[in-house]
């Protein structure tokens, strides 16, 4: 097991890979890639009992270097970059290692826009490191900290402007939320009631309360970990069930079935909302479901596909200035509002659909092509992450004859009615298995076929 380095941040196991010094290292780089830009830098985390020590280093490295921390605590992703772009500061650092076990944490840096950093300034970032130099001050040119409390109130003002609140509210939705032990237990509850909703949670934690053994269910927020959802959803006739990742910025859905649908119908149904008001192209990543290109037909539009990693479909977005995207594993980016993934964002545009439309979560999915997803991984320490994509297509020309191939990341096989796509992951040592297709055995098929690829190389 090594660091990993990349877009998605500087992830490891907490006292194995990710020590002090290491993290020492990383942040008094980054606050020389920042230069003489700013003298603020925003601070927040997410439940990770880890995150407290580590939240120390991180904030007794930037004020030995004469920098100001403004700490915002506990807190979601999303509102740690949306903080960081509302105060002005130089840039910001979440200290969170998202959907990765908890004996995992990070350091995921952004600029002073609360946008991740782009692929070249993480290679420069890394160069940087090299060096180790660090021109600790004296004791009368030290930083200082400071407390903000609002950030959470300030995070769900900017989201309630840009929806129908007052629809929304006239409702009365009865919502049910787990948060997975993490971060957006502090924000959820905040910003349903605002919008008139009666809520019931699960798996919440309270201010200030980190997380130390196990998550309450495994962190990622899919269909198989989201068993007490789905039955609080049955138990108090709720409306909607949303389900978080420990850092807040994905959002999956339960109906008010109690069934999960699955996190690729998360931008699919906050799509539906955001371009019933504003037409404009769709910026995803590779994996995501072809429902989105159903999406778009319908509305007449165009999808616009990146390499895995959030930083890349916000830069296409921001670059072409379209008005809505993000990845099918439940992250929603609207850039007028926060441009990262945001599942407060996503709360809102969906139960904005559930007004307009007056209709249940399941018959909002009935409305869309039906098709089967399925995701895996393989792990892939031994191998060389840099050769592996051509080795992957050599192999997979093998099994594909009459299926196009893309190789902006990994490789992608598809058609217009199946795909299947390898990668290597940003965030832990595996390689991951996506497929799709109409029917569920061939989406199996799919993956079988993607792990004999992975073996054989």
């Amino acid at each position: 097991m090594s660091l990993m380095v990349s877009v998605s941040g500087i992830r490891g196991i907490v006292g194995k890979d990710l020590s002090p010094p290491v993290i020492m290292n990383f942040v008094s780089a980054f606050l020389r890639l920042i230069g003489n830009k700013g003298r603020n830098i925003l601070i927040g985390r997410d439940t990770r009992e880890s995150g407290t020590f580590i939240d120390k280093i991180v904030k007794g490295t930037i004020i030995s270097l004469g920098f100001d921390v403004i700490d915002i605590g506990i807190a979601t992703t999303p509102t740690i970059l949306l903080m960081t772009r509302k105060l002005h500061c130089a840039g910001g650092i979440a200290i969170t290692a998202s959907h990765n076990p908890l004996e995992w944490n990070a350091l995921k840096f952004c600029d002073s826009q609360g946008i991740f950093l782009k692929e070249e300034h993480i290679n420069e970032l890394k160069r940087l490191t090299e060096s180790q130099e660090q021109n600790w001050c004296q004791f009368d040119y030290l930083g200082s900290i400071r407390t903000e409390k609002e950030a959470n109130i300030i995070h769900t003002d900017e989201v309630l402007k840009n929806i129908d609140y007052e629809l929304i509210k006239s409702k009365r939705f009865k919502v049910a939320i787990d948060p997975g032990g993490g971060a957006g237990s502090l924000i959820d509850r905040t910003f349903l009631e605002k919008l008139g909703c009666a809520v019931f949670s699960i798996n919440t934690v309270s201010s200030g309360q980190t997380v130390r053994i196990s998550f309450p269910r495994e962190a990622e927020p899919v269909p198989e970990h989201l068993r007490g959802l789905c039955e609080l959803v049955q138990k108090t006739n709720a409306d909607i069930g949303f389900a978080q990742d420990p850092d807040g910025d994905r959002l999956a859905v339960v109906s008010e079935s109690g069934v999960p649908i699955g996190e690729e119908y998360t931008l699919v149904l906050a799509g539906e909302t955001f371009l019933n008001r504003k037409k404009t192209d769709i910026v995803c990543n590779l994996s995501t479901s072809m429902m989105i290109d159903d999406l778009a037909k319908r509305h007449g539009v165009t999808v616009h596909r990146t390499k895995i990693g959030e930083i890349h479909v916000t830069k296409k977005l921001l670059k072409e200035r379209f008005l809505f995207g993000g990845e099918g594993n439940g992250g929603v980016i609207v850039p007028e509002i926060n441009p990262c993934r945001d599942s407060i964002v996503a709360m809102g545009f969906i139960l904005e659909l559930l007004a307009v439309s007056a209709k249940t979560v399941s018959q909002l999915v009935s409305a869309f092509p039906s098709y089967v997803f399925k995701k895996e991984k393989i792990t892939y320490s031994k191998m060389n992450k840099d050769t592996l994509p051509d080795t992957l297509h050599q192999k997979a020309k093998e099994y594909f004859l009459n299926h196009s191939i893309n190789l902006l990341d990994g490789i992608k096989i598809y058609t217009n009615l199946e795909w299947l796509h390898l990668r290597p992951s940003n965030t832990e040592p595996v390689i991951r298995i996506f497929a799709e297709a109409e029917k569920k055995q061939r989406t199996e098929d799919l993956i079988e076929i993607g792990k004999s690829i992975v073996n054989e190389v």
